[in-house]
């Protein structure tokens, strides 16, 4: 009686798993997109201008100690846009998501895909030239987060200086997200990697 329940229990798994598909394949629900931003530069301007991104709202926020943006900006002495990861400009230890970024030097529509490796986390921030792409990976698995229980809890952007205004110290950009919990493409429409 035991074995025939064991089989009848083992059938029904593998009918249920087989009418689901593949469950170990993931499935991005929403769409690729771009936009343009800007932002000022964090010294040298009100406090209350919007100095970062948050990349997942795909907008430009005030940089402050609660910590809701992933990136920052400011101009350099040179005139170029400096890009710091959230843990550089506001140490509330855990309060504030893990950041990764990569610079790559490549313009911004041929980046297809987010890498895979070679972030620096929270570690570094980068001078970003037009022409240049930066790529930033930011953790989104907190309580009540998107990617809360996802497999791979990041969200990926991708980040390009159009240009450095520096009489108001404002700095243009185009930002491409893929809001999909692990998914790294900036193709336009749903991803599929």
């Amino acid at each position: 009686m035991k074995a025939r329940l064991a089989l009848l229990a083992t059938m029904f798994v593998v009918v249920g798993l087989n009418a689901c598909g593949d469950p170990t394949s993931l499935h991005a629900s929403l769409i690729t997109s771009v936009d343009t931003l800007s932002v000022f530069a964090l010294s040298g301007t009100p406090p209350s201008y919007p100095s970062g991104i948050n990349v997942l709202a795909r907008q430009a926020v005030r940089v402050d100690g609660g910590a809701s943006f992933d990136v920052a900006f400011d101009i350099d002495a040179n005139g170029d846009a400096v890009v710091y990861p959230v843990k550089q400009v506001v140490s509330l230890p855990g309060t504030s998501r893990a950041v990764g970024m990569q610079k790559l030097l490549v313009q911004f529509d041929s980046v297809a895909d987010a890498p895979k490796s070679g972030y620096q986390i929270d570690s570094t921030s980068f001078v970003l030239t037009p022409g240049a792409t930066l790529v930033v990976q930011s953790q989104h698995n907190f309580s009540g987060d998107i990617c809360q229980f996802a497999l791979n809890p990041n969200i990926f952007a991708k980040l390009a200086v159009d240009s450095v205004n520096l009489a108001s110290r404002t700095i243009y950009l185009r930002l491409g997200l893929d809001p999909n919990c692990g998914f790294r493409s900036f193709v336009a429409g749903v991803p599929t990697s």
